[in-house]
């Protein structure tokens, strides 16, 4: 055998590619043997039971199977290449259970001839040629695993997705623990955008809204197989359609510009509209019953507590009720009328109250109101009832006409008794207010309860009620008056004036020549006269009658005068249409107008 020293035995550049045909001299200290091995029994054990550490540095972490260190001035790395052409490179990660198709974790990168859909990865088609991909693989048979888990577990920082480069422009969307930041626009199927660009959102909400609405329209026809779509929040600038067999919306809070629903709305809230100008309008509703064009509210016998602006249906009532603003006023719909008034009389106007305007009104055209009574015309203008306190300068409601429900009615009067306005400021009686005083009925008393009382407001002259049978009714300072000595006695036919009837009566102040008398307003007339007279009649009325005296003024027997008296010759006791008035003499003559024309007029005359 020769002796040949290692030392001097010819390098060794590289190890065959087959490591079995690289043979080496080892010596193993347990054994305390001098063996020969190949480099793949080498490879195989030098780092089964070690760290695989590749560069000078010490492994600080726990647990470490391989650690790689390099000192380098800009970037270190590791590269793992699949040099044949139509594969890809991968580093996969597999759970204890995993296996080649399942529980794993795979990042790659496929080579310039890879074929989308071949069966080297799991992911089909998504991958194309020179594309870098990560995904998680779990399995179709077990709930769990299978999610891919991308974050920052820092307090504070973010994710962020870049494209197209690796600068801060280039960041398309960032996400943090309260947030979702987008860069850049969505872009819909169908095209259509929605820019959501930093800084962008006021130019582009209109536009926004719109795709927005585009992409319901798409989601309606995704969902379209589905019976029920329900929505916690829902804000829509467009149309929101059930427009298949069966389907309905259910919504809790729902705002829309323009809402159509074809099918059924089932709302468990409220549908509110809350801005200036908002309107609510219904068509074909349904709520409980398959009904068109009705909307149904749920009767209540308890009332719910006042909301202003609240529509509820009362099933003791049989009405809806709406409530305002002031506690206690909450009218019954189609029962009464009323309307808003203001307070500025220096005083609170108390409740079971009865008003009348003021006559100034308030910035907003509402009108003011104080106190009413019977005491004069003026005052006695009653605009209706008030039945809560309202408060000096203060809005409150005032009942017009109409039944009035839940007060205490119980010192009004008797159940189906009038009320009178009283000529106590602001209060009413069941006994009407006699003399000069205006009488006015306002109200009859349905129900005189303490606590459920009931009024129907009907606020009417009543200008007979206090007045003795027989009492003549006639204007004084704007207030019908009874007359305390004139009266009828419609049984006998007699009219009784104690201190008898005066009538109008007319004197001429000198003597005349030709005289007019108008039967429309003359009773008694006196003239003078000095030469002939020429009477002639005017504005005959049927029934009405003339008294005319006629003196000559001529002294000592002087001249008589003709008097031309107006009738035909054939109408007048004289037999002619002339008679002559000798001096120091009067005549009388008494006109009387049957038919309301000259044809039908006589005249009576008297002289000596």
């Amino acid at each position: 055998m020769s002796t040949v020293k290692i030392s001097a035995l010819p390098a060794l550049g590289t190890i065959d590619s087959n490591t079995a045909n690289t043979i080496m001299v080892v010596t193993d200290l347990t054994s305390l043997g001098t063996f020969k091995i190949n480099a793949t029994t080498l490879a195989n054990g030098l780092y089964a039971n070690n760290t695989l550490n590749v560069g000078n540095n010490a492994i600080l972490l726990p647990n470490t199977v391989a650690q790689f260190a390099k000192s380098g001035e800009s970037y270190v790395q590791t590269n793992f290449v699949n040099t044949n052409n139509g594969g890809s490179a991968d580093h996969v990660i597999t759970a204890n259970t995993g296996t080649d198709s399942t529980y794993f974790v795979d990042m790659g990168y496929a080579n310039k001839d890879y074929q989308p859909g071949s069966e080297f990865n799991n992911i089909g088609t998504a991958v194309n040629r020179l594309d870098g991909y990560i995904y998680a693989q779990g399995s179709t048979s077990n709930t769990w695993g299978g999610n891919l888990i991308v974050g920052s577990t820092t307090t504070g920082k973010e994710i962020r997705f870049i494209a197209g480069g690796g600068s801060v422009s280039n960041v398309v969307a960032r996400m943090n623990s309260s947030a979702i930041i987008l860069n850049q626009p969505l872009i819909f199927p169908d095209g259509s955008t929605q820019n959501t660009a930093l800084g962008s959102a006021g130019t582009y909400a209109n536009a926004a809204f719109l795709q927005a609405n585009a992409s319901f329209t798409k989601a309606n026809s995704a969902v379209q197989n589905t019976s029920i779509i329900t929505l916690n929040s829902v804000v829509l600038t467009g149309n929101l359609t059930a427009n298949t067999t069966g389907q309905s919306i259910s919504v809790d809070r729902f705002t829309s510009n323009s809402a159509t629903f074809s099918k059924d709305l089932i709302v468990i809230g409220n549908i509110t509209a809350n801005t200036l100008l908002g309107n609510v309008y219904f068509s074909n509703i349904t709520t409980g019953l398959s009904v068109s064009n009705v909307i149904q509210w749920f009767p209540q016998s308890q009332s719910p507590a006042q909301q202003s602006g609240q529509v509820w249906y009362s099933s003791n009532t049989i009405s809806l009720i709406q409530d305002t603003d002031v506690a206690g006023d909450r009218p019954a719909i189609s029962k009464v009328l009323f309307e808003r008034v203001y307070n500025n009389t220096g005083a609170t106007i108390p409740n079971n109250s009865w008003v009348k305007l003021a006559g100034n009104v308030t910035s907003n055209s509402v009108p003011f109101i104080k106190l009413a009574d019977a005491t004069s015309a003026a005052n006695s203008q009653v605009e209706g009832f008030v039945k809560v306190a309202i408060a000096n300068g203060a809005y409150g409601f005032v009942y017009t006409r109409g039944i009035v429900s839940d007060m205490d009615a119980s010192s009004f009067g008797l159940n189906g008794e009038l009320l009178f306005l009283s000529t106590t400021p602001g209060q009413a009686s069941n006994v009407a207010p006699t003399g000069a005083n205006s009488v006015i009925s306002v109200a009859k008393i349905l129900s005189n309860g303490s606590a459920n009382g009931k009024l129907q407001i009907a606020i009417a002259n009543q200008q007979a009620y206090g007045k003795a049978n027989g009492s003549i009714l006639y204007a004084n300072n704007n207030l019908i008056q009874a007359s305390a000595t004139a009266s009828i006695d419609e049984a006998n036919g007699t009219f009784y004036v104690p201190n008898g009837i005066l009538y109008n009566h007319r004197s001429y102040p000198a003597a005349q020549t030709a005289i007019t008398l108008n039967f429309m307003t003359d009773t008694w007339v006196r003239t003078n006269v000095a030469t002939n007279l020429a009477v002639t009649l005017s504005n005959f009325k049927a029934g009405s009658d003339i008294v005319l005296f006629i003196t000559n003024t001529s002294t000592g027997g002087g001249a008589a005068h003709t008097i031309t008296h107006g009738c035909s010759a054939l109408n007048s006791t004289v037999g002619a249409t002339t008679f002559t008035l000798g001096g120091t003499t009067t005549a009388r003559i008494k006109y009387y107008s049957f038919d309301g024309d000259l044809a039908n007029t006589y005249a009576s005359i008297s002289f000596s």
